[in-house]
């Protein structure tokens, strides 16, 4: 039984096929190419040479011809009678002939029935064509209407039939194929039976001036975001309730100063890079902020039940600390593809002197595996509000929280681990020292 079905419709050359093959390939979804299917009968036809204008003639091809297709993982095989016809199905003269088979309802509706039943047979599947959304599956999950400018589908049209004539020819012409695309248009949108528009809960994406990485891209990110799990309310009502409470915690104890908090990407993946100084910092890192942040805390913690529970009420989730922990980096990685933010400290340690100590690379990967943009937090005075070697904190310590500029996703990708863990540790430690001389402390040397 079919668990997803995507559909992307759109007039000709608009390059539904190809983004469609590969978002396929990206879901690791079957994919269906309903043109290929029009194309294999219009194939078949020609072949028996019957008439394209008698419906009933070319009833009796589809009844009596065995087509076989296969929608396999970001792949769509074509055969007639035994027999592959992906190459011959994009003859010139089938392209001509097409029209006559998608114009007929008789035939459209034996195709849409293929075409579920080809679904039926999928976990998940890609399709495309021109009436997906709109007659052949329209309970789908997600639906996409692609187009483009005329001139920029015949552009792309012209470049593709100069590649399978070996890069030159001189009977293709571009303002002919405009025109042939634009009269395309007009037939596909006048058509009796499925005619070409955007189903009434589709997503229109113009694909002009985009690149087909772009345009996947755009799409799976749509697909990702309708299916990552969203945030129980009563766990939104809990989290924020404690987040209030950790703020007049904070305020009623501590004279605390926000810097930068508009650096602070309000969407998307962000990891929250900061130096650790004291218990508090986890209370420190989030609360300035709107946006829910997760936490790592050693597993230990989590071994008394009603400690562990609480913390974990409040986005903390289980690390082993002094080895490498796989299930914590993936749980993290999860977090941040689902577009959220994570707070880590990669020092692993409170700080013994208030001192920014040199940071563990390790946190690259997490970065690039969860297309995240990084965020340094340089926290300065919970070391002298509550240092590791005291067991409760000074009441009435100045405390400062600096959120610096985001390292865009795009940046992180090309440095590497050890070059981005030597850089933040010299942002932080700078930044540091910035907030210590701003309210008249000495700055650390390092």
């Amino acid at each position: 039984m079919t668990k997803l079905i995507i559909t992307i419709d759109g007039p000709a050359a608009s390059g539904k096929s190809t983004v469609a093959k590969l978002l396929a390939e990206k879901l690791q979804a079957g994919f269906l190419d309903t043109g290929a299917m029009y194309r294999a009968v219009t194939l078949a036809a020609m072949q028996q040479k019957v008439s394209m204008a008698s419906t009933a003639e070319l009833l009796d091809v589809l009844k009596k011809t065995r087509f076989e297709f296969v929608a396999a993982n970001g792949q769509m095989t074509v055969s007639i009678n035994g027999i592959d016809a992906a190459e011959e199905i994009r003859r010139k003269e089938v392209t001509e002939n097409v029209k006559y088979i998608a114009s007929k309802p008789e035939l459209r509706e034996k195709l849409v029935e293929m075409q579920r039943a080809i679904a039926n047979d999928c976990e998940k599947i890609v399709t495309e064509g021109r009436d997906q959304g709109t007659v052949a599956f329209p309970k789908a999950d997600m639906k996409f209407f692609l187009t483009a400018k005329p001139a920029e589908r015949a552009k792309r049209r012209y470049a593709e039939l100069i590649a399978r004539a070996g890069g030159q020819s001189e009977e293709i012409k571009l303002d002919q194929i405009q025109k042939a695309i634009e009269q395309r248009d007009r037939n596909d949108k006048n058509r009796a039976a499925g005619p070409l528009k955007p189903a009434r809960n589709a997503k229109k994406i113009d694909t002009t001036g985009l690149s087909i990485e772009q345009v996947v891209q755009k799409l799976f990110d749509c697909v990702e975001n309708k299916n990552k799990p969203k945030s129980k309310p009563k766990k939104m009502r809990w989290f924020r309730f404690a987040r209030g409470l950790c703020n007049i915690f904070c305020n009623l104890f501590f004279r605390i100063s926000v810097y930068g908090r508009e650096n602070v990407p309000k969407t998307g993946a962000v990891l929250l890079v900061s130096n650790h100084q004291s218990y508090l910092d986890p209370i420190l890192c989030g609360i300035p902020i709107q946006r829910p942040t997760h936490f790592l805390a050693r597993d230990t913690l989590f071994t008394n039940p009603f400690l562990g529970r609480l913390i974990s009420s409040v986005n903390t989730m289980p690390v082993k600390r002094g080895q490498s922990d796989l299930a914590a980096m993936k749980m993290v990685i999860s977090k941040l593809k689902q577009e959220q933010m994570v707070c880590l400290f990669p020092e692993a340690t409170r700080s013994i002197d208030g001192k920014i100590s040199q940071f563990k690379p390790g946190f690259g990967l997490l970065c690039r595996r969860g297309k995240a943009a990084v965020v340094p937090v340089a926290i300065d005075g919970a070391f002298e509000a509550w240092p590791r070697h005291k067991k409760i904190f000074s009441i009435g310590k100045k405390i400062s929280i600096s959120y610096g500029k985001a390292i865009t996703a795009e940046d992180v990708k090309n440095m590497d681990n050890k070059q981005l863990a030597d850089d933040l540790t010299q942002t932080l430690r700078r930044m540091q020292n910035d907030s210590r001389a701003k309210h008249g402390k000495q700055p650390y040397e390092y």
